[in-house]
Parts: C-alpha cells; structure tokens; sequence
C-alpha cells in the first residue's frame, strides 16, 4: 500500500512536471511569435529590412513588460503583452513617416524607435495616474458604437496589415490590387486564407491549443513544400518568402547616445495625435482585458491596481523601444488552462522573449513571412468577425452606421480621423436621443399630491378640491439644448390651459446639471408665469445648480427658491387652507375629539391618559426603542426623522394638531420606526391603549376606529404618492 501511494505520488509529480513543460513552451512560442507579428505590422512594406533590429527590442521590452506585470497586476496569473492596436496605430503613423519624405533616411529607424518609446511612455504615465487618482473607470463611458468601429477598424488594418508582410508594400484600400497583380497568388493567398480559416475553425471548433497547432502546422508544411520543390533557403529569402535578410546592425549598439541624437523630435511632437490614440487604446484595452479576464477566471478586479500596472510596465519596458502593452486575453487565459498559475506565466513569457532577444536575428530572418502574416490576419478576421458581423444585432441602425463610418473612413482617410468622425458621430446621435427624452419625469398637482404634512381630513378634502392651482414639474436628466425648449413650450402649456392656475413649481431634485441654453429657456420661463401671474418657485435645487442660474438670471428674473419640494408644497397648502378658511373657524379635527372624550370619561386614570407638554428640540418617541403607548398631537408641530448613512437626521414627515402618532409600533408590535421631535412648543395626549382592551366604552370603540381611519388614509396618501398622477384615482 505504501509503495503504491509513493508511485502515485511519484506519477502525479511526472504528470504535473509535463504540464507544465508543455504550457511552457505552448505560451511562450505564442507570446514570441505575437510579439514579432506586432512588430512586423510596424516594420513592413519598406520598412521590411528594419524588422530584425525592432523585433529584437520589441522582444527586449516584451520580456520586461511580462516580468513586471507578473508581479504587478492584482489578478494572479496576467500576462503583459504588447498588443496588437497599438501597433496597427504607430504602424500607420511609421509608414506615414516613410512616405512623406519628411525624414532622412539615417534618422528613419531612431525616429520610429523614438516614436514607439514616447507612446510607451505617454501611455504608461497616463495609465499611471488614471490607477492613482481612481479614473480608471471613466474610460467605460467610451460610446459602444465608437469602441465597436474602433475594433472593426483594428481588424481590417490588420488583415492590411498581414498583407503587406507578405508582400513587403504597404497596402492599402487604393492600391491593394496592383500590390497583388504584381505577385504570384501562391505568394500571399494561402497565409491568408489559413487565417480566415483559422477563424472559422475556433468558431465552429473552439480550443486552447488551435491557434498553436495551426501556427505549427504551417510552419512544417511551409518548409515541405519549399523542400518539394527545390526552393533553397537563400532562394526564398531573395523572393521575399521568409522574413529577412535584415539590415546588418548590431543591436547592442541600438539606443546608444549617437543613436538616441539623431531622432527628428519634431516628427514625433507632430505625432501627438497618434499619442493620444495609442493611450485612449491602452486605457480601454487594460480595462476590458482585465475585466474580461476575471469574468473568466471568477476572481474579483482591482481596476485602479491594473491601471497602475499598466502603467508601470509600459514605463518600463518604453526606453527599451517596446510597443506599448497591458494584459494579453487569450494567452493569459491558455495559461491557466495549461497548468501555469500565479508568477509563472509572466515569467515564462519573459523567458521565452528574452531568449528569443538574446538568440539575435539572424535567426529570426529564416522564419517565413506567411507565418506572421497567418497570425495577423487571424487576428483581424475575428476582429472584423465579432463587431462588423456579430456586433450587428446588438446595436440600433444609427449605430452601426457609425461603426460602418469608422471603418469606411479608416480605409480612405486614415484611422485617427475615423476615429474623431465616429465620435462626432455619437455624440451627435446621443443628442438627438437624448433630445427625444421627456425632461418633465412627472407632471401632478396638489389635488394629486399633498406635502409630507399629516393633516386632518377636513384639511386634506379641502386641499384636494382646491389643489389644482399649483402644478409641479418634476424635471430629471441633464438639461441641455436638446431638450430646453421643451420646458418652455411645458410651461406655455401650462398657463394658457388653466386660467386658475396660480402656483407653478419646477422641481430640481433629479437635475444633474444644465447648460446656458437650459438657462435661457428658464428665464423664459419665468417671464411667461410672471406675464401670466402665475408665481413660479424652483426647488429641490442643489447649491452648484443654484450658482449657475444666479450668474445667468438677471436678479430681477429670478424666480423663488425654495430647499425641498415638501416645504414649498406645505407654504402653498398653508396658504390655501389659510384663505378657505379665512371666514370660518377651523373644525377640530375628530380624533382629537374622541381623545377629548376619553380624558374626561378616564380623568381619573392619568396612568392610562394624560396630557404632556413638549419644549422646542424635545424628543417624544425615539427610533428603535419598544414603548407601545398611543398619542394624539394637540397643538404645535412635531417632524418624524429617520438617520441617513452619513449618520445626519432626515425629516420624513410632519406633524400637525389631530395627528395620530405610534400606532404602527403599537397594532404591529414592532420597534418605534422613527423618531419623533417637537419642532414648535407641543402638547400631546398620551394614551396607554393596551391598558384599555375589553373596556366596553364607546369612546374607546369610537377612538379605535378613529385609528383606523387614520392609517387608511395615511395608505391611501402614500399609495397615491408612489402612483402615477396621471392615472384616475379609484
């Protein structure tokens, strides 16, 4: 038995130690060959004879990006990578360089490598800073369609791409059939056929190991067939088949100072366009890998963390001529998959790079062109695959024109002009949904709705036949010129549709913010209600909001201002109910009746009944606490307040004389939900109710009811409150 479990043992250590071999070496001949497809796409067309010196120091970075982001990102197990986006971008702006003339031919190479190392750096601060100051998330508010054309873009400039390292010219949408006639077919179109195959196949077939194996499969195949036909590996170099000869330059002597003095700087200022494309590429890209990864792995994120190891790598490994990186998806995801856990694959991939850097590029030349080109156009068909085709049935007809504008455009004009037209494009289009919108969220008045006061219901009857004449509107969203004229053309609506309207409230509560147009529209406002002698109050505003109508609404304009729509509601019941019952003495309310009643039948029990006296500031019930005595407020005024998370006092509700208070705690038998403070001097009638089960009093039958009735209408209050005040009341 013993002997058993050590062989097991001893198996299971074997069996683990092949694994990760094999993942070893799977991850880190993608993350080569990746990363040499990356740099292809820069050096390409006639920048070809430049590859050997570029790969190599891309190779250089990419061991120092893996190695630091082994130890950087908050998620075990990512793997930094230069990436594709990134290159496609400064290989357009590289081939830019070459075909302006603008630059000696002496300085082209330390011009590109200058260019390279100051997006490596722009974006590594950037991507810094964004992790240090918790912005890391801003870059989520990238529109859907611009991040889908964007990726559609990426993807036809990387079968572009893959094109002209085959062909060692840089195609474009202008002269990609004459580049073509003038090769044989054999030349370009089985490497890129294998990668639109490729893409069928992970689709229908999808598995870790079909990108390697494919990359395998037609590396042997490609040398069987030269050996077939008698193709000598001197033959194939001088026809273009493999990726050199390169440029003899001894790479030891690459970023040296005299290397360094001959960089056209001013070509690079000239590039900050480019710059901030390839930073706004690494930002987003860090922030979905990232996010995307964890979905996968099922462990949380620290996006501010993986912001500021993006950036360090990237600051890092830029000096060293790298392209710029963050967390590479699917080798990251095949590692783990493999076997390789923690620090392991970061250091792996820096392994595999730095010996790949350090092998020298004379090896690099024999490796065949279609091989990178295989690669590359794998990776442009499933981007042009998931958000021109897939991506099709998730957004509208207007947004996917603008995906269709990015890519027309990146074709014809360039990839930074299709990328600020397709972001003019939905700006454009979310002004006009936005504009579509209804600013007003809800329109009611007080016949509809009454403030947080508990009144009696002679009072509240009162308010629900007069109430008609002040209207509120709840606006919400952000006010802008799209949507300004419609709270003009509301308000015109308003008065002229009601003659006796008398009261119009605009309320501020769900406003996040205006502009100038918004605040011309409001003066308007103002000068209509006025002109019609309808007194206007803005409420619920916050101080920010408050500021900028005060500095555009000349003083003589301003409307009223009132802190909360619940005080500005009870000025206008006051000051209804003051004039309806201007002639006449206010009944009392009948509650406070009953309770009248009950203090002379059980005058002789104050234990049971008793009136108490409040001061200012005093606290009759207090939340929590599991007192289940009844009282009825006889004068003054009393607020219910509840604490907010900040730990503050909320008001909820107030009180006035025949208000009924603690019954829920008392019928429900549950803690006080609230507390309750005298606002003004009070009087209130205690009344022990429990105390008086089994009395056969009709005032004690009569007082039940009257509770009763109180909680009815206190439901029927709120339930109207929390209803739509369009709608008919049953």
């Amino acid at each position: 038995m013993l002997v058993s479990n050590v062989i097991k043992s001893e198996l299971s250590l074997v069996f683990r130690l092949l694994q990760y071999s094999v993942g070893a070496v799977v991850v880190g001949t993608m993350a080569v060959t990746l990363t040499i497809s990356f740099a292809a796409l820069i050096y390409t067309g006639p920048l070809a004879p430049l590859l050997g010196q570029g790969a190599s120091l891309v190779l250089f970075g990419a061991a120092v990006m893996a190695a630091v982001g082994a130890f950087s990102y908050s998620l075990p197990g990512s793997i930094a990578n230069p990436q594709d986006a990134s290159a496609v971008v400064l290989g357009s702006a590289a081939i830019g360089l070459v075909s302006t003339h603008s630059v000696a031919p002496e300085a082209l190479f330390p011009t590109i490598i200058g260019l390279t190392m100051a997006a490596g750096l722009v974006a590594g601060v950037c991507a810094f800073l964004a992790g240090v100051l918790r912005m890391g998330a801003l870059v989520r508010y990238a529109p859907y369609p611009v991040t889908s054309g964007f990726l559609a873009a990426t993807g036809y400039l990387l079968v572009t791409g893959a094109l002209s390292i085959v062909t060692r010219e840089s195609v474009t949408v202008f002269n990609f059939t004459v580049v073509l006639a003038n090769l044989p077919v054999s030349y370009w179109l089985p490497w890129i056929a294998a990668g639109l195959a490729l893409v069928v196949i992970t689709n229908r077939l999808p598995g870790d190991f079909t990108l390697p194996v494919a990359v395998f499969l037609a590396t042997v195949i490609f040398y069987a067939v030269l050996a077939l036909k008698g193709i000598s590996i001197e033959t194939a170099l001088a026809r273009g088949m493999l990726l050199g000869p390169f440029n003899a330059t001894d790479v030891r002597s690459i970023l040296d100072w005299q290397f360094l003095g001959k960089i056209e700087w001013a070509e690079i200022f000239y590039a900050a366009p480019t710059l901030a494309a390839v930073t706004g590429l690494t930002l987003l890209g860090s922030l979905l890998n990232s996010t995307g990864l964890s979905i996968v792995v099922q462990e949380p994120v620290d996006t501010e963390r993986e912001m500021r190891a993006t950036g360090l790598v990237n600051l890092l490994s830029a000096p060293l001529g790298s392209l710029p990186g963050y967390t590479i998806l699917g080798e990251s995801i095949l590692a783990r998959r493999l076997g390789l856990v923690g620090y392991a694959p970061g250091l792996v991939v820096a392994f595999a790079c730095g010996m790949a850097a350090f092998a020298g590029i004379e090896y690099l030349a024999y490796a065949p062109a279609g091989l990178m080109a295989i690669v590359v156009s794998y990776l442009g068909f499933d981007l042009l695959n998931s958000w021109l085709i897939a991506s099709r049935t998730r957004m509208s007809a207007y947004e996917y024109i603008v995906v269709l504008l990015i890519l027309l455009v990146t074709a014809t004009f360039g990839f930074l002009e299709a990328l600020a037209l397709g972001t003019l494009a939905a700006a454009v289009i979310f002004v006009i949904t936005y504009a579509k919108t209804d600013v007003v969220n809800l329109r009611y008045d007080l016949a509809q709705r009454q403030s947080w006061v508990e009144r009696p219901e002679e009072e509240l009857a009162q308010l629900r036949t007069a109430g008609h004449v002040c209207v509120v509107l709840e606006l919400s969203g952000f006010l802008f010129f799209g949507t300004a004229d419609k709270i003009t053309r509301l308000a015109i609506a308003e008065t002229e549709a009601d003659s006796e309207l008398r009261y119009l409230i605009l309320d501020f509560g769900r406003v996040t913010g205006l502009d100038a147009s918004a605040s011309a529209s409001l003066i308007e406002v103002v000068r209509l209600s006025r002109s019609a002698g309808v007194e206007i109050t803005f409420c619920s505003i916050s101080s920010e909001l408050k500021r900028q109508i005060q500095l555009v609404v000349p003083e003589r304009e301003r409307p009223r201002i009132n802190g909360s729509i619940e005080a500005e509601l009870e000025r206008v019941e006051d000051i209804l109910l003051e004039e309806a019952f201007a002639s006449e003495p206010r009944r009392i309310p009948h509650i406070l009746e009953v309770a009248q009643a009950l203090e002379k039948e059980f005058a002789e029990s104050p234990d049971i009944i008793r009136r108490i006296s409040l001061r200012e500031g005093q606290v009759l019930l207090a939340r929590g606490s599991n007192s289940r005595e009844i009282y009825v407020l006889s004068s003054g005024q009393l607020r219910a307040e509840v604490p907010t998370t900040d730990g503050r006092q909320k008001a909820v509700a107030k009180l006035r004389a025949g208000a009924l208070i603690g019954e829920i705690a008392y019928y429900a038998n549950v803690p006080r939900s609230a507390s309750v403070v005298a606002e003004t001097a009070c009087e209130v009638v205690y009344i022990d109710l429990g105390r008086l089960d089994g009395s056969l009093s009709s005032n004690v039958l009569e007082f039940e009811q009257a509770c009763a009735e109180c909680l009815a209408r206190r439901i029927m209050r709120m339930t109207g409150q929390l209803s739509d005040p369009d709608l008919p009341p049953d």
